[in-house]
Parts: C-alpha cells; structure tokens; sequence
C-alpha cells in the first residue's frame, strides 16, 4: 500500500497538473484531493487553472511554496486537518475508515475532538466524538489496525499534508500505551484487520 501510495500521492509536485508548466517558488499553489476506488489521488495546481477545473474534489487547501527545503518540520495545520475528519465521515470506504481512525486520535490527543461516549456495533469499538464546543457527535468505528498499518496510515497523511516528517502528533499511540488516564488505545489492539 505504502509504496502505491508513494506512486500516486507522492510529495508536492513541481508541475502544475493541468496546465505542466512549472509551479514557482514562493507563489501559491493549490492542493485537491480526490478520493477514488483506489484511494487517494493528489493534484498540485496554479490557482488559475484550479479555477478551470471541472470536477468537485474531496477536500482542497492552498498553500506557497517554498524557495528551499526548510530545515524545520511543517507543522500540521490542524484547522484543516479537523476539516478534513468532518468530510471522512459517512464514507464507506475501507481507506477512508482507516484514515479517519488516525485523525480521530490525532485530533483527540490535540484536545480538539473530545469523547463523549463509546459503543460495541457488531463487535466493534464505536468512539462517539464532538468537535469541542459543538454539539454534533461523529461516530468513529474502529478498523482493527495492527501497528503496522497504523504506521502506513501516519505515513500515508504525512505524504497528503507535505510534511517533512511523521505527522505531528504520531506519538499518541505511545503516550497512550503508557496508560493515558488508565484507558486502553483503541487503535493499538493487534487483532484482525479489515483489510
């Protein structure tokens, strides 16, 4: 999967999708991420030809791009990335599952979802979650993920979101493991995977 992953999403890229010509340094660039069949597909574009694009895409962000590397990690824009969790759910998608189960615990360890409650659906874990301050509630089932492929996942964001290294927070799993408030991680449990 990863390797897929690296083929199809790869890092930024140095030409505009539509129009080929080269995307500039410190000018900005458009980012669409499409979710198909296969997964997730990553369109860097010029804002002008983004304007002429006929399609609706899953989820988009604007951003410059930079004259070098930085020497400094990115950091994830948690704005987005709450967003981003938003626009995963419903999705039946076994992918679009996986990654939601990672943003939730991403964005739990931030303190910007909340759990307000849990539930077994077909011997499942369900994490019921609200964005703070908001009264709706996300239900979030668990996919059953090894390690491993919590790690892919992780590394899979890393790529979408264009950060130098592991996505912001990807600890969690560790500090949780080390007994966060005495609760067990519901996304360590190294059962079957629903893949």
């Amino acid at each position: 999967m990863a390797d897929d992953w690296d083929r199809v999403v790869k890092r930024a890229q140095e030409t505009c999708a539509v129009c080929e010509e080269a995307l500039a340094a410190d000018a900005e660039v458009v980012t669409a991420l499409d979710l198909g069949a296969d997964g997730f597909t990553r369109r860097d574009l010029h804002p002008d030809c983004y304007a002429t694009c006929e399609g609706d895409a899953f989820s988009v962000w604007k951003w410059t791009r930079a004259r070098e590397l930085r020497p400094n990690p990115r950091r994830l824009d948690l704005g987005f990335l709450t967003e981003f969790f938003k626009r995963l759910e419903g999705r039946e998608e076994h992918h679009a599952r996986r990654v939601q189960w990672i943003v939730s615990l991403l964005l739990l360890r931030k303190k910007i979802l909340e759990e307000v409650g849990r539930k077994s659906v077909d011997e499942r874990e369900v994490l019921l979650l609200r964005i703070k301050r908001t009264e709706k509630v996300y239900e979030v089932t668990d996919p059953q993920l090894d390690m491993d492929a919590m790690g892919e996942i992780e590394g899979d964001l890393s790529r979408i979101f264009n950060l130098d290294q592991p996505v912001e927070g990807s600890d969690a799993v560790k500090d949780e493991e080390e007994g966060n408030e005495g609760r067990e991680n519901p996304g360590a449990q190294e059962t079957r995977a629903d893949r």
